[in-house]
């Protein structure tokens, strides 16, 4: 018999061990305590995993406030190995326990065996009329469970085709039929990707639930219990596999728009992209996917003339604008970008009736020391050869003029390009112009500047 138990204070989570010095004789053998948690309303429970042909004492403790007040015991064997077994082979032995009144926690009992099968403990906090999940996986799909001999079971509550309706990385969703006497509500359970025990309630209206929360590519097996108040009446499983799961990217930092190109496709778009490939140091920009191949960073749009370009060398380091609008990225990101790799410049003009671009391999700028000074290599496009003029020329601003110039632009002694002049002013040189395809004479109306490392 065990020794007398003190009221000491109990783990009201998932279940504890019985931690007094005590045993537990069963089959002429010393063996290791178990704990099984149970709802304080149950007037019943299913103590699964025993052994054929073995004696049991069982110990009831009442909690209340979690502490031990009073328990009961009653001595139990099973039956032999060719008895009382349900059609999927696994021992069912019940035990009736009854109180003084309701008890407000968990209630612990004491079992173990020659062979152990350790309980399966499920939260009746979240679940409060969830049984043990069976110690062996079922060998056939359905079978009815069999009730103690005091209980009564509808007439053919069955419970048939639990099957996969669909899947997804991270979900199962599972139907079923019922077609006969209907069930008062329904239990699913199945363990996690981590082995641990799940539980999950069903109404008893209920034809399917989806399963969330799974790992992709991972088998499960699911229980269905038809219910009968708290007594499981019918049971029925099946198995799934998730669906696979994203693949990871082939970048996830990507350097720059073809990178994020090689992530996976899309339309041009706003992005986050990162210098280097450091995750510490993002930078939001657009991608022009479309335009010979894509994979184009664009780090100067102008088009309405809403963003002021009018602006001092700091302004034009940091950059400014909006990056779905007009803007300039910054000359620090094009120094990051540009010597990060080789790279070549594409620059596309329009106006309302035509339009051009122009090609150059072999673009760098250079680091805020260097004044941010341009170089660009061979020329190709449509639009004429205006940048290779001012190829090895500093940057300059109104407060940093080292070119006197008349906007912010790469300036030599004079200019054949800026794509910085003031918007729509066409008179003295002050405009957007690109000499060899439309003079002086015209503020072209659309620019846009662009860089992608170097193909062919």
């Amino acid at each position: 018999m065990p020794a007398e138990m003190d009221s000491e204070r109990v783990d009201g989570g998932l279940g504890t061990w019985l931690t007094d010095d005590w045993d537990c004789l069963s089959g002429g053998r010393w063996d290791l305590p178990q704990a099984l948690p149970i709802d304080g309303r149950l007037r019943l429970v299913t103590v699964p995993g025993l052994s054929p042909s073995q004696r049991y004492r069982f110990h009831l403790y009442g909690l209340q406030g979690g502490r031990k007040t009073d328990h009961v015991s009653t001595d139990v064997i099973t039956a032999d190995g060719e008895g009382q077994r349900t059609e999927s082979g696994w021992m069912d032995g019940w035990m009736d326990g009854w109180m003084d009144g309701w008890m407000d926690g968990w209630m612990d009992g004491c079992l173990d065996a020659h062979v152990y099968h350790h309980p399966i403990f499920i939260a009746a906090a979240a679940v409060s009329e969830e049984l043990p999940l069976p110690s062996e996986e079922p060998q056939d799909e359905q079978h009815e469970t069999k009730a103690p001999p005091s209980a009564t079971t509808p007439a053919r509550a069955v419970l048939k085709d639990l099957r996969v309706s669909s899947v997804s990385p991270d979900s199962v969703q599972l139907q079923w039929s019922v077609p006969e006497a209907p069930f008062d509500s329904f239990t699913l359970q199945y363990r996690d990707a981590h082995g641990q025990p799940q539980a999950l309630p069903i109404d008893g209206g209920s034809r399917s639930v989806t399963v969330p929360g799974l790992s992709p590519s991972s088998r499960y097996r699911f229980h269905l219990y038809g219910m009968r108040g708290r007594k499981r009446v019918y049971h029925t499983s099946t198995e799934a596999v998730t669906g696979e799961g994203d693949a990871p990217l082939p970048h996830p930092h990507p350097r720059d728009c073809a990178e994020e190109q090689l992530n996976g496709p899309g339309p041009s778009r706003e992005t986050l992209i990162f210098l280097r490939g450091d995750p510490a140091r993002p930078l939001r920009v657009f991608c022009d996917m479309e335009t010979d191949g894509g994979g184009w960073l664009v780090f100067q749009r102008r088009q309405d003339g809403s963003t002021d370009f009018w602006r001092g060398w700091e302004s034009y380091a940091r950059g400014f604008g909006n990056i779905s609008g007009e803007f300039w990225l910054g000359n620090e990101a094009l120094h990051e970008l540009t010597t990060a790799t080789r790279t070549e410049l594409r620059i596309d003009l329009r106006t309302g009736r035509d339009s051009a671009f122009a090609l150059y391999r072999d673009f760098a700028v250079g680091s805020a020391e260097e004044r941010y000074r341009l170089r660009v290599g061979a020329f190709s496009g449509t639009a004429g050869d205006a940048l290779s003029y001012h190829s090895g020329s500093p940057f300059s601003t109104r407060d940093r003029d080292f070119r006197d110039p008349r906007d912010p632009w790469w300036y030599r002694n004079c200019h054949y390009a800026n794509l910085n002049g003031r918007y729509g002013t066409p008179r003295d040189h002050q405009g957007i112009h690109w000499f060899p395809w439309k003079g002086f004479n015209v503020s072209i109306p659309f620019t846009e500047m662009k860089l992608r490392p170097q193909r062919g």
